[in-house]
């Protein structure tokens, strides 16, 4: 694995990465932060491999963790989404029921 791998891997990468944790506003505009920050990764590591820092195989495996990342995060914060507006839509039905009962 080269050092741009390991610098990856390492979490020491030149520019901005998004948190992983879950961010206090909306999930919509924390995905379009994502998302900006997956492209100016992306462009980075082009940047890289025009230049000739990097190899072939080091970008497409770069991009390619890269990638296998953002999916991960956008999926897994999806069904988090959807679990936690089920679970409070129950809590609040829960409560309006022992307000009425």
């Amino acid at each position: 694995m080269s050092a741009a791998i390991h610098a990856l891997n390492g979490n020491r990468s030149p520019f901005p990465l998004p948190p992983v944790s879950r961010p206090k506003f909306h999930g919509s505009e924390y995905s379009h932060v994502r998302v900006e920050g997956f492209n100016s990764l992306v462009k980075y590591l082009a940047r890289l491999r025009r230049d000739g820092t990097i190899s072939e195989d080091d970008f497409n495996a770069l991009v390619k963790m890269a990638s296998a990342s953002f999916v991960e995060v956008e999926v897994s914060n999806r069904i988090d989404n959807i679990l936690g507006s089920k679970a409070l839509n129950k809590a609040l039905n829960d409560q309006l029921l022992r307000l009425w009962g």
